[in-house]
């Protein structure tokens, strides 16, 4: 009855029709009586227009005994994983007078394991392929699949699902917005790491542009007096995305944003980082959807802002997001647990509250038993003897596992930090000690960059140490070392440094 109060086909699956599982509604039969007759012959003439069919029928078996031989335990994990919800599907309703370019967002939304399936069946005939796929234009294609096969890569570290890499691409077939940053980030990156000088302006123009437009569609959903809070997740992507464009675009620089109502549109509207704050705040994002995926990359972005301009951290995780056991987990679990402890540790040292001593204990004692409970998959599978090198090569065989460590690393070295610019380092012994607890904590996390590049950010981690406790090198070698580590980052993926370099050299008193 509900389709056909709103006018659309129904697949007239029972109990409950597809378009009607899709939308989370109850489905009531219409209580219609078909009547045959016999009382007329159909004729059609030669002039009868057909509708056109494929060649190729795939008839879609939905019965109950189906359903339970794909449930079984026979059946992979990719079978079952994600159910979609296209807006030219069955479980979408256009929003009337709204603009193509923003009412046309897909949503993504965890379902029962059944249900999931039986929308995969039954996807090829009540979701067709959209007509705008695939792209007709060959270099947006070409930077669609150069996001996909690299850039997402830097995003997806400690996501099982891959949701940069395989949803976000996905969704952006149907989102605007996501589509736009996909073309920006991707053109930036091309942009600022490749050899032809006149190709890195073409593309650097190309990025400026789609930039703009991205924005542009994002001012005007924020704007709509119909906003829908479906729309959250995919503006909330879409601002992480223009941020790892941002991080490629300049030296790090204060972006000093107003506090008010208009404060997230304007930030938004700037392309900068405080977009993501207030996208947080008004959702509380579910384990597994595109929302909290983004907002643990958007933590990490957050915690690189934070180190480089010494300032506290102004993203925090909801408490569906929140987890500071130390239970049992899998490996992505105990690296995400690393980087909320970071965030702790970085604004107890850099935030406006009083420091007391029970606080650092207590942050003092998990972040040594994070290193005491964690799993075995956490051993490296090769370290380079000490004295090998300056930062001897540290490798593991997983991104979440590199930024685990290096982000418990990085908590410590705050930590240790703190201890000394607090005085609880009492003596010139006790100071000597934490000074070179330091050094060997900083070489743990370059060593650990350096021998896992195959994962930039474990890179770009270890410049963002470097910014942060640089300082406490004196030796040429050392401070050479780092030099090589921070012009190797910026020519091979893209990520200013040249003001870290800057800096570390007017503070090791070496020429400019």
């Amino acid at each position: 009855a509900r389709c056909r109060q709103l006018h659309l086909k129904c697949d007239r699956v029972a109990p409950t029709c597809g378009r009607c599982l899709s939308a989370s509604k109850t489905c009531s039969s219409p209580n219609l009586k078909i009547r045959e007759t016999n009382e007329r012959k159909f004729r059609f003439t030669k002039k009868q227009k057909w509708v056109k069919t494929p060649r190729r029928l795939v008839f879609i078996n939905e019965s109950q005994t189906t359903i339970n031989d794909a449930l079984s335990s026979d059946s992979g994990p990719d079978e079952v994983e994600t159910a979609w919800e296209s807006p030219t599907g069955a479980s979408r309703v256009p929003f009337l007078g709204s603009p193509p370019s923003t009412a046309d967002i897909p949503s993504f939304r965890p379902q029962p394991l059944q249900d999931r399936l039986r929308l995969m069946m039954i996807s090829s005939v009540v979701n067709p392929p959209s007509s705008s796929w695939p792209l007709t234009n060959p270099e947006e294609a070409r930077l669609f699949r150069h996001f996909v096969e690299h850039l997402a890569r830097w995003l997806d570290l400690c996501d099982p699902n891959h949701t940069f890499e395989i949803i976000v691409p996905q969704l952006a077939r149907d989102s605007p917005v996501l589509l736009k940053a996909i073309f920006a980030v991707s053109a930036r990156h091309w942009g600022q790491t490749h050899s032809d000088d006149h190709l890195k302006r073409m593309y650097n123009q190309r990025a400026d542009m789609y930039n703009e437009e991205c924005i542009s569609i994002m001012k005007d959903i924020l704007n709509r007096d119909d906003y829908q809070s479906g729309w959250t997740e995919h503006l909330f992507a879409s601002t992480i995305i223009l941020q790892v464009m941002e991080e490629m675009n300049a030296a790090l620089h204060d972006d000093d944003t107003d506090a008010g109502e208009d404060s997230m549109k304007e930030a938004v509207r700037r392309g900068h980082l405080p977009g993501m704050y207030q996208f947080v705040r008004d959702a509380s994002f579910e384990p597994g959807t595109l929302g909290a995926a983004s907002f643990w990359v958007g933590l990490r972005q957050e915690i690189y802002s934070a180190v480089t301009k010494r300032r506290s951290v102004c993203l925090e995780p909801g408490p569906r997001l929140m987890d500071r056991s130390l239970d049992e987990a899998d490996d992505n679990t105990w690296a995400n647990r690393a980087v909320v402890h970071c965030s702790e540790v970085i604004n107890y040292c850099f935030g406006t509250e009083s420091h007391q001593l029970s606080q650092w204990d207590r942050l003092d004692k998990w972040n040594g038993q994070w290193s005491e409970r964690r799993p075995p998959s956490y051993d490296p599978v090769f370290s380079e003897p000490p004295d090998s090198a300056v930062f001897p090569e540290i490798w593991y065989h997983r991104g979440c596992q590199v930024i685990g460590v290096q982000h418990h690393r990085l908590a410590k070295l705050f930590l240790l930090e703190h201890r000394i610019k607090s005085g609880n380092a009492r003596t010139p012994d006790e100071t000597y000690e934490v000074q070179s607890e330091i050094r060997k904590t900083v070489r743990e996390i370059c060593g650990i960059g350096r021998g896992n590049q195959w994962t930039p950010p474990g890179m770009f981690t270890a410049c963002m140490t470097i910014a942060a406790f640089g300082g406490y090198f004196h030796t040429i070698e050392e401070q050479d070392a780092m030099l090589a580590i921070l012009d190797q980052t910026q020519k091979d993926h893209a990520r200013p440094t040249e003001s870290v370099r800057l800096d570390m050299l007017r503070l090791w008193r070496r020429q400019i």
